[in-house]
C-alpha cells in the first residue's frame, strides 16, 4: 500500500518527499523506526492533518507529515 510522505520544517533537511510502499499492518511508530532518523529529533506524525499515535495505522493514499518536536535555543 502507498502513502505520502512529507518532512515539515528541519525534517526537509533529513528526507525529501515521496510515496512510499509500507505493509498494510505498519504502525506510526515502527515507521519512524525505520526512517532511521536523529533521535535527538523527537519525531512525530500527523496523518490527513491530525496527530496520530505510535500505535496508530495507515490507509492506502494518507498523508503522513513527519515532524520534529526539537527546539534549540
Amino acid at each position: 500500500m502507498k502513502v505520502c510522505l512529507v518532512p515539515v520544517g528541519i525534517m526537509k533537511k533529513y528526507m525529501k518527499e515521496r510515496d512510499l510502499d509500507i505493509e498494510a499492518d505498519l504502525t506510526a511508530g515502527t515507521l519512524i523506526e525505520r526512517l532511521n532518523l536523529p533521535d535527538k529529533l523527537k519525531i512525530i506524525c500527523f496523518l490527513n492533518g491530525k496527530r496520530i499515535n505510535p500505535d496508530g495505522r495507515f490507509t492506502e493514499g494518507d498523508v503522513v507529515k513527519i515532524v520534529s518536536t526539537f527546539a534549540g535555543g
